[in-house]
């Protein structure tokens, strides 16, 4: 009867002890939320800082024709009348004899 009751013991406390760590609200259970809790909260801060962001611009395009005509230019590559656009483009200089015509027209022209 004593082995009985003792092999009942061992058996409830082991139940016990596996409910703790693996149940539904055991220990494994809960360092997996707690992972998933710090992983929501650095995507949170990240969208976060992207609507601050995103907020600061709408703010700036409210507010002033300034930053209408930034984003325009930057984002449109838009010119006002009368300013002159030059663009330079990366790569050899132009060839010699080009240059050299150029000149020559320019002083042709004054006389």
């Amino acid at each position: 009867m004593k082995k009985w009751i003792g092999r009942l013991v061992v058996v409830l406390f082991a139940l016990t002890q596996y409910a703790l760590w693996f149940g539904q609200g055991g220990v494994v259970a809960l360092m997996h939320r707690e992972r998933r809790i710090h992983a929501l909260a650095r995507a949170n801060a990240t969208l976060l800082k992207t609507d601050e962001q995103l907020t600061a611009e709408v703010k700036g395009l409210r507010d002033g024709r300034s930053a209408i005509e930034a984003q325009a230019r930057s984002g449109l590559g838009m010119v006002k009348k009368g300013e002159t656009f030059y663009e330079i483009v990366p790569g050899a200089p132009p060839a010699t004899r080009t240059a050299r015509v150029f000149r020559d027209q320019q002083l042709a022209a004054r006389g």
